[in-house]
């Protein structure tokens, strides 16, 4: 299990259910390729907390995202990225942060919150 939002680089609507409406198709459709603006979020959060793939072995263990490569989560129109649990706490007010402040909208399903910047 894991704890996943959505970042996507345009306006979601105030309500969360709308959001989702939205969300939730784009989510499962591929993107013809990764935008700039999802690569530039990778690249900076991943300097925050490092892909799991980069982590050495002994290291995987006590990275912050569920998954790997991070960079194949952007590849659909809607990225979702899953932070383990352990890790919530910590990360994902700082990656919020970094997504609101580069213009991105995040879907929160556990929280069922939208945020916009």
């Amino acid at each position: 299990m894991s704890y996943n939002i959505a970042v996507v680089d345009f306006r979601l609507p105030d309500d969360f259910e709308g959001a989702c409406k939205i969300v939730g198709p784009l989510a499962e459709q591929d993107a013809d390729e990764i935008k700039d603006t999802y690569r530039a979020f990778h690249d900076a959060v991943t300097r925050i907390y490092p892909c799991i793939c980069d982590l050495p072995d002994d290291q995987v263990d006590d990275g912050v995202w569920c998954d790997g490569p991070l960079i194949n989560n952007f590849t659909v129109k809607a990225p979702v990225i899953g932070f383990v649990y352990s890790e919530v706490e910590e990360a994902l007010p700082r990656v919020g942060e970094l997504a609101l402040s580069m213009g991105l909208s995040i879907l929160d399903w556990q929280a069922g919150k939208v945020y916009n910047p």
